[in-house]
């Protein structure tokens, strides 16, 4: 069984991302949405959708931020389940 940690996951089909300066704006299409990302879910969406893992982002928020690492996990970790609750990621 792969841990939370080590999942991975694909953009699914119609959700376009696009990155404004250290914000990401994503459009989903068939849901008829649109979702905005800060800095830090910015760099959280670019290693995801790149196909890095969880446990990856939590490595590259911890490097980037001064920022407890157990925080950094829950907070990449809430991102995460988020965006696959909202059909924007699935697991790979």
């Amino acid at each position: 069984m792969t841990s939370e940690m080590d999942r991975r996951f694909v953009v699914a089909a119609n959700v376009h991302a696009r990155r404004f300066d250290e914000e990401t704006v994503i459009l989903h299409l068939d849901a008829g949405e649109y979702f905005s990302l800060d800095a830090v879910g910015t760099l959280v969406w670019e290693r995801l959708e790149g196909g890095g893992s969880v446990g990856e982002a939590v490595e590259l928020v911890v490097k980037s931020y001064d920022v407890d690492p157990d925080i950094a996990q829950a907070d990449v970790l809430r991102l995460a389940r988020d965006l696959v609750s909202q059909g924007i990621l699935r697991p790979a």
